[in-house]
């Protein structure tokens, strides 16, 4: 009940900026999920739903606003000892809120709480929004041809930045990366190359506890004393080729991510993909494995099972009409490295999305 109060406040401010409709633009998306999950570790049984809005708003020529907040409102029930990845929740988050600017011909600027989808896949980093700053730079060549480099600088989120016995962390945790992306689009064969080196540092406290029970190592003892063992900095790369063969679209791809900070056998996350469509319909099979200190796990996919993990993953998505979507996700995953605090995991969800177009 407490959030009726917000979506009501949120559909005011709406209204209220009807006005202004060749400056704003609002779009109000409602979408359900149930899910399922068995493991020794943690079970789960839940279902859910979450109203969104998007407000895009144009506040001069050059210079934009985008944003998007939601309501997630879930019930069921949940047992874990270590984790609550998957427990029931009910709070309004703020997926993203950023500001984009074209400084100059084929450059973009954007600051804010910036999505982090579309810089990097789950197997990296699955939070929906940094505090950061971005740029990207592209070049056309040969037609259609685009070469396109990026940089980012980012506050990664986090539940509690304070949590040493009353004192600041030592230091803002922070996150970056830069790299380039190559697309070469055709009918027959389509190419997408992505490339970045990254690196977090002064990620401390609560980060480092949570990220022990999903399958990072960590040094310490309790909330306030646990550390990471090794530094997260390295490279990350992905392929995509991509084409359509008797009204069959299929895609093939490879995501590579590597730590340098860690030994090996502990510092490497890989997954290949094959995806099929056909009209509405589209399928993705996907094998992946995540060694245990690759990325940092309180960040990364927790239908994954963040780190120290080795699975098969299936993904269908259906568009049942221009504004409705459904689809569903199987995952399941298996411990690398045996551990008291992980164990293998299968999950299933079921999700839909209607949008206001």
């Amino acid at each position: 009940m407490r959030l009726l109060p917000v979506i009501a406040i949120i559909a005011v401010i709406s209204s209220n900026l009807a006005h202004a409709k060749d400056k704003l633009s609002t779009k109000f998306a409602l979408s359900g999920k149930a899910l399922y999950l068995e493991s020794t570790a943690q079970q789960a049984r839940t279902f859910g739903i979450t109203p969104s809005i998007k407000l895009n708003y144009r506040l001069h020529e050059n210079l934009f606003f985008y944003s998007k907040a939601s309501a997630i409102l879930e019930t069921g029930s949940h047992k874990g000892t270590l984790l609550d990845d998957f427990k029931p929740d009910q709070q309004v988050i703020l997926n993203y809120a950023f500001f984009k600017t074209h400084p100059w011909e084929s450059s973009t600027l954007q600051a804010g709480a910036i999505p982090m989808k579309e810089f990097a896949s789950d197997l990296h980093i699955d939070a929906s929004r940094f505090l950061g700053t971005s740029a990207n730079q592209s070049f056309k060549f040969l037609n259609e041809n685009i070469l396109n480099f990026f940089a980012l600088a980012a506050i990664p989120s986090n539940q509690e930045l304070t949590n040493r016995l009353g004192n600041v962390s030592e230091g803002t945790p922070r996150y970056w990366q830069a790299g380039l992306q190559l697309t070469l689009p055709g009918d027959l064969l389509g190419i997408k190359v992505k490339s970045y080196a990254w690196e977090y540092s002064n990620v401390t406290g609560n980060v480092d506890y949570q990220s022990g029970f999903m399958g990072n190592q960590t040094i310490g003892v309790g909330s306030t004393n646990t550390k990471l063992a090794y530094a997260f900095k390295g490279y990350a790369s992905s392929l995509d080729l991509n084409g359509e063969i008797a009204q069959i679209r299929w895609n093939l791809g490879a995501d590579y991510l590597y730590n340098d900070g860690a030994p090996d056998k502990r510092n490497l996350a890989q997954r290949a993909r094959l995806a099929l469509g056909h009209r509405e319909h589209n399928l993705e099979f996907s094998w992946y494995e995540i060694q245990s200190d690759a990325t940092i796990g309180y960040y990364n996919s927790s239908i994954l099972g963040h780190t120290n993990r080795e699975g098969l993953a299936l993904d269908y998505r259906y568009q049942y009409a221009k504004d409705i979507k459904m689809g569903m996700t199987i995952v399941h995953a298996q411990t690398i490295r045996s551990t008291l605090l992980q164990a293998d995991q299968d999950a299933v969800s079921l999700w839909w999305e209607f949008t206001n177009l």
